[in-house]
């Protein structure tokens, strides 16, 4: 078996993807501030352990609504170039997380500027640094402040725009198997376009609208809808999926599939039928 590093191994994603790797039987290496750990010190971490096959580099600020530009400049410029670096001085392969708002149609905000500047620096430095592509990951345990914490978590639920934003809802273990494959891939088994951008998709295939999304939590635990026009700023209509960058084909979750893992199934309750707030 092999030995990764996973940065940011105790946020949301990091956290599955650490699992999912120890239960296939590799060794991992967690970085996360949380622990006390930094990924700065990546440089050093790689000096003393021995035959890494790969880096996962997770760790980052999030969200599109995060206002701290500093903060995201130094975590997720600053802090990648220092990983892509390091990784490409020792040939080791780096897999990180981009996000949907990379595309250049979603980019709306400094989240989505710093992933789009991860993804050509990456390819322009490290020839062997695939940024993975994540379209609105949810899972169990979600991230606090996101839509599905605050349906899980809150008993009035204010969903802006009246719910008309189109996303690709992707289950976290179609995210973490699909940054898993790209880690293992042989580079043989690639075309020229991916090797040449080395960016891929892991993207449900099944658009949905945020208020279809709500409605399916809202029949499975009885939260309740406040449906409203406001737009907030850097609140993408359409988070597309962008064409001319590979899929990876897995077998998705439906959202369906993915809420029943979660939160159990319907028990009968059709969604036209949840609790709206006026």
């Amino acid at each position: 078996m092999s030995k990764y590093i996973v940065t940011g191994s105790g946020g949301f994603i990091g956290t599955a993807l650490v699992a999912f790797l120890t239960a296939k039987g590799h060794e991992v290496i967690g970085i996360d501030r949380k622990d006390g750990t930094e990924v700065e010190d990546i440089g050093s971490v790689l000096d003393t352990a021995d035959s890494i096959a790969g880096v996962f580099h997770l760790a980052a600020q999030t969200s599109v609504f995060n206002t701290d530009t500093e903060q995201i400049r130094k975590d997720n410029i600053d802090t990648f170039i220092r990983v892509c670096a390091e990784c490409a001085n020792r040939g080791i392969r780096l897999v990180y997380a981009s996000s949907s708002t990379a595309a250049p149609g979603n980019a709306t905000s400094m989240y989505g500027l710093s992933k789009r500047f991860d993804e050509q620096y990456a390819r322009l430095y490290h020839d062997d640094a695939w940024g993975v592509r994540l379209h609105n990951v949810y899972g169990p345990d979600p991230r606090e402040g996101t839509l599905l914490w605050h349906l899980m978590n809150d008993d009035v639920v204010d969903i802006y725009n009246m719910g008309d934003n189109k996303r690709h809802f992707t289950h976290i273990e179609d995210a973490v198997t699909g940054l898993y494959q790209v880690m293992i891939m042989p580079h043989n088994e690639l075309s020229y376009q991916t090797w040449r951008v080395r960016i891929l998709n892991v993207a449900n295939p099944e658009e949905m609208t945020v208020a279809d999304f709500a409605r399916e939590v809202s029949a499975r635990n009885g939260c309740k809808l406040r449906f409203n026009g406001e737009v907030r700023p850097r609140d993408n209509f359409r988070q597309s999926v962008e064409d001319g960058i590979i899929s990876l084909s897995l077998h998705y979750k439906t959202v369906q599939a993915g809420l029943d893992a979660i939160l159990g199934e319907r028990d009968g309750m059709k969604i036209e039928d949840v609790n709206i707030c006026v």
